[in-house]
C-alpha cells in the first residue's frame, strides 16, 4: 500500500525567533508563528487525512489540535516524533552546538542527549511506526531535523547529507508517497500561502 503523509514543521517558536535550540521543552510561539498557523488552516481547507502523527511539544501540539478540531481526525503522539535531544546542550544557540559537534556530527552525544545517528535511527523506527498504522493519507507535525532525518533516510541520503541537504521552514508543507522500501517526493517545504 502506498501512503501519501504530508510533512509539516511546527510554526515559529520564541526559541527559533531568538536562534537558541532546544528539545522537547514547551516554550511559546512567536507572534509570526500564530499568523503561520492561520495561514495554514486556510492552506489545508478541503484537505481530508486520515491520521495526524505528531510531536508532543507545545509547538507541534498547537498546530495538530487545530487541524484535528476542523477536520474531527484523531492526533496520535508518540516520542519517536519528538526533536534531537540535545542534553545538557539545550538552550545553546545553534553556532555554539554546530562548534562542539565539528570532531564527529554524525556521533557526537552531548551529555544526557542523542547523536544525529541516534535520531536518524528514530526516525526509521517512526517509519515503520506510521506504515503499520496505514491510512491512505496523513500528517506528521515535527521539528526540522527529525523530519530531515525521517525524508532523507527513505531517498538514501546519510543523516549528514539530509541535515544539509534538506530544509523544512516553519509551518511549510512537504508531501510525499511512501511504502515499505519506497519513497517519492510530491513537493517539498511549500511556502507560498505564507507569503500571501
Amino acid at each position: 500500500m502506498v501512503m501519501r503523509l504530508m510533512m509539516i514543521r511546527h510554526p515559529l517558536s520564541d526559541a527559533n525567533a531568538q536562534g537558541i535550540v532546544y528539545h522537547n521543552q514547551q516554550g511559546g510561539i512567536d507572534p509570526r508563528g500564530y499568523e503561520q498557523i492561520e495561514k495554514l488552516l486556510h492552506r489545508l481547507n478541503g484537505e481530508n487525512f486520515d491520521r495526524i502523527y505528531s510531536s508532543d511539544a507545545y509547538r507541534c501540539r498547537i498546530l495538530a489540535e487545530r487541524i484535528a478540531e476542523q477536520r474531527g481526525v484523531k492526533v496520535i503522539y508518540h516520542p519517536l516524533f519528538v526533536e534531537i535531544n540535545n542534553g545538557d546542550w539545550h538552550g545553546k544557540t545553534k553556532e555554539e552546538i554546530e562548534k562542539r559537534l565539528q570532531a564527529d556530527p554524525l556521533n557526537t552525544r552531548p551529555p544526557n542527549g542523542e547523536s544525529l545517528r541516534d535520531l536518524a535511527d528514530r526516525a526509521e523506527e517512526a517509519r515503520k511506526f506510521i506504515l503499520a498504522e496505514g491510512g491512505e493519507r496523513n500528517v506528521l507535525i515535527s521539528h526540522a531535523r527529525f523530519m530531515k532525518m525521517f525524508l532523507g533516510i527513505q531517498i538514501g541520503l546519510n543523516p549528514i547529507q539530509a541535515l544539509n541537504h534538506i530544509k523544512f521552514s516553519n509551518c511549510a508543507i512537504s508531501e510525499i508517497r511512501i511504502s515499505d522500501g519506497e519513497c517519492m517526493i510530491e513537493y517539498l517545504n511549500n511556502r507560498d500561502y505564507l507569503q500571501k
